[in-house]
């Protein structure tokens, strides 16, 4: 059964959709659940660097500090669930940071942003690359704006 869940977070409604899915399915198999939010590199998928942005340094502080803060609301949720956690910011692009980190546990639970069109096409998915990668199952939660 499933023991260690994997679930993955950018700190978007859709990601806290998956990640409360995640947290209710450990807390009834008693399993724990490691959070992991991906600092994508800036450089190759924006050609930017700090050569040619000033900022680019601050830039990447405040998502680091983004990613930091997403993953202590959901530290906070599993501390209210009572539910074993681990947390990790890690850097690469978030799909192959996902599909590095799921060897390590049984299930990835992760929300869809349900993005279709130019929108899927342009921002890709992430969810899709998982799910055609992935040597663990995977639960996905779908998100649907009111």
């Amino acid at each position: 059964m499933y023991r260690s869940l994997l679930l993955p977070t950018d700190g978007s409604e859709a990601a806290e959709a998956g990640l409360l899915e995640g947290l209710r399915l450990a807390k009834v198999l008693k399993a724990k659940v490691a959070f992991l939010y991906a600092l994508e590199p800036l450089g190759p998928r924006l050609l930017l660097g700090p050569e040619t942005l000033p900022y680019y340094r601050e830039l990447l502080e405040d998502l680091r500090r983004e990613g930091l803060a997403a993953l202590d609301r959901a530290t906070r949720l599993a501390e209210e669930m009572e539910v074993p956690f681990a947390a990790h910011l890690l850097e690469g692009r978030a799909a192959e940071v996902i599909l590095e980190e799921a060897k390590k546990h049984d299930l990835i639970v992760m929300g869809t942003h349900g993005r279709t069109g130019l929108d899927r096409l342009l921002l890709g998915s992430v969810a899709q690359e998982v799910v055609r990668k992935s040597p663990k199952p995977v639960l996905l939660v779908p998100h649907r704006k009111a």
